[in-house]
């Protein structure tokens, strides 16, 4: 997702780390094990995060990350996230910095407006705004130890938690924003209750539904699951749509996405099927194209062809439009059945 820095640039932010160092600024962050988050470590409790000081005086209180113990401000003012802008901004927090391709999120434009672009983690420039707390989704180590020597650094792997309910309340334990996002996560339940009612009387008992999608970069064709990618948490966690039994038994809960071959792709087929840059299709299978041509939801013309640049992630501003998007296909191919 990132590009390489430029040599020069290399040079700048070693420089940078140095300088940092010497101020012996490291204690904000994180524990002094140094260890990098391990893949199959027990993910933090969202309810159990925070530990507040008991003095009603106190400035700062404890969270607990799969890194250890972070010290943070109970109410920061200067938020850099790298990852998690939309969450942010739900939370009705405006961060003073973050990622360049975090602010080019077409579904929260509207929102953006004097927050500065860091680049990609440009730390010169985060140094700059002068952050009290950074939150991100890397588990790089390498990373965090030089957010680590800027400011208090939060970090919530992407994917830690495949439900928005949990990676919300995380987060507004990380920044004292809990009373926040109970209310957003009470109307966002309260939508998926509307949405789901919609369709509620179109979707016959036995229907399934398979999310896949074409990847021009490796020429490759991929089935998703529930988890963080291609609208999986909008589709089958919260519309509760069924996913054919291959792909539910192999997938849903336990793989995110998986590449599979041409010749298998029937076996993961639902009746209806979202695609990921469909578009693509050709480019991507060739000579293999009768294949996708011969499935019965391709023939039925039931495959929804899915805006990349909104099912690309599943931040909440995009899940609740994925989750309207999706109503909106499965009424409009209803009404031509």
């Amino acid at each position: 997702m990132y590009q390489l820095h430029k040599v020069t640039k290399i040079f700048a932010l070693l420089l940078l780390a140095l300088s940092l160092a010497a101020c012996g600024n490291s204690a904000a962050g994180s524990n002094s094990s140094g260890n990098a988050v391990a893949s199959d470590s027990p993910s933090p409790s969202p309810s159990a995060a925070v530990e507040a000081e008991a003095s009603p005086e106190a400035t700062t209180r404890i969270v607990k990350t799969l890194r250890g113990d972070v010290e943070v401000p109970i109410n920061p003012q200067r938020i850099v996230t790298d990852g998690y802008l939309p969450e942010m901004l739900v939370m009705g927090i405006k961060p003073v910095g973050s990622t360049s391709w975090e602010l080019e999120n077409k579904v929260i434009q509207d929102q953006i407006d004097g927050i500065e672009s860091t680049g990609e983690r440009n730390l010169e420039k985060i140094l700059d705004l002068k952050p009290d707390i950074i939150v991100t989704w890397t588990g790089d180590e390498k990373i965090l130890e030089q957010y680590d020597k800027i400011a208090p650094t939060v970090a919530l792997p992407f994917s830690t938690y495949t439900d928005i309910h949990e990676t919300l309340r995380f987060l507004a334990s990380a920044v004292g924003k809990e009373a926040d996002a109970e209310q957003w996560l009470a109307d966002f339940d309260q939508l998926v209750g509307q949405e789901r009612a919609k369709i509620a009387n179109m979707i016959k008992p036995e229907d399934t539904f398979s999310l896949m999608g074409v990847f021009v970069v490796d020429s490759g064709f991929y089935i998703y699951g529930d988890g963080g990618y291609r609208g999986g948490e909008a589709i089958y966690t919260h519309l509760k749509l069924t996913p054919p039994d291959k792909q539910k038994q192999e997938m849903i809960g336990k793989e995110a996405y998986r590449q599979i071959s041409y010749e298998v792709i029937e076996d993961y087929a639902g009746d209806y099927i979202f695609l990921d840059q469909g578009d693509m299709i050709s480019e991507v299978w060739g000579s293999n194209q009768g294949l996708w041509k011969s499935l019965d939801a391709v023939k039925n013309n039931h495959v929804f062809n899915l805006d990349p640049e909104l099912f690309w992630g599943n931040d909440p501003v995009s899940l609740k439009l994925q989750i309207q998007e999706i109503v909106k296909m499965l009424t409009e191919q209803a009404k031509q059945e």
